[in-house]
């Protein structure tokens, strides 16, 4: 059964404009990409701001997607959510962005927080990379790999770390997934915005504990049996050579266990979020990313 994205993902590069656009586009040009901003000025600083963020993707993404290295990515930035929202692309209204896989394209919209605008650019081109990754081989990532790692890169934009690390060190037992069900969870069987939340949280913490510096080879080796049909099962023996994925639960909670706990100023790695205490916000490129109620 397709996702929501894949099936808006599918529909969004069929529909894909082909005429001229009425916004008047105004064009910069980086190494990497290809910036079109629809007011007269651009966000303070995007070119450079863009290339220092590729520069940290790079050393995540490039073994994806070496084209990210000699092809431009175009990025669209209309000046207004409205604007966007009635723009030539027809997003989705809870959307902050889009990533065209096949079109090497991004489209966001500024919100006059070169932070967030940058973390938004980050999510949507990490689904870019790794969803072409995938699909060189006609496949599509696991829903929670493709959004947790999103999610993973969009907290680089963060100088000090954002939300989501932050709320990592506070998630409650009861409101995490079991695994090795977490693992085949659609995002359409979570019965409210809450657990749908949870589960973007646990997809990121997940990519967390997988993807760390001294298991980068092991990651891609995961990746690579994903994209190869293996199951999770498989892929985890095959790259971290975890038995089962229940025995990946109870070292993914020990390790979460670790990170909550304080640290040389007396708090838990991450520190709690005020994101984290309402009702959960329309953050990244999916529905109801960010956190759930915590009381």
């Amino acid at each position: 059964m397709l996702t929501a994205r894949l099936i808006f993902a599918l529909a969004a590069s069929l529909s894909f404009a082909a005429e001229p656009s009425p916004v008047p586009w105004h064009t910069k040009t980086s190494p990497h990409f290809e910036i079109l901003h629809e007011s007269v000025w651009s966000p303070a600083s995007i070119s450079l701001e863009l290339e220092r963020m590729f520069s940290s993707m790079r050393l995540n993404m490039a073994m994806f997607a070496p084209w990210m290295v000699k092809e431009k990515t175009k990025i669209y930035i209309y000046s207004s959510q409205a604007s966007y929202l009635g723009g030539e692309f027809k997003p989705p209204r809870w959307s902050k962005g889009l990533a065209f896989v096949s079109k090497k394209t991004v489209v966001v919209y500024d919100t006059g927080d070169i932070v967030k605008l940058k973390a938004v650019i980050a999510h949507e081109l990490t689904h870019l990379y790794f969803e072409s990754y995938f699909a060189e081989k006609l496949k599509y990532p696991p829903p929670w790999l493709n959004e947790g790692l999103a999610v993973y890169l969009e907290e680089s934009a963060y100088p000090e770390g954002g939300p989501w690390s932050r709320a990592l060190a506070y998630f409650p037992k009861e409101r995490r997934l079991s695994y090795p069900g977490f693992f085949s969870v659609k995002i359409d069987q979570l019965e409210s915005e809450s657990r749908i939340a949870d589960w973007y949280l646990q997809s990121y913490g997940t990519v967390l504990y997988l993807y760390r510096p001294q298991t980068r080879v092991q990651f891609k080796a995961f990746c690579e049996a994903l994209r190869a049909g293996k199951s999770a099962d498989e892929s985890l023996w095959n790259s971290y050579r975890v038995r089962e994925a229940r025995d990946f639960g109870r070292k993914w909670t020990a390790w979460l266990e670790a990170y909550s706990q304080p640290g040389p100023g007396g708090m838990p790695m991450g520190s709690p979020s005020a994101s984290f205490n309402i009702k959960p916000v329309q953050l990244s490129s999916f529905t109801f990313t960010n956190f759930g109620s915590k009381k």
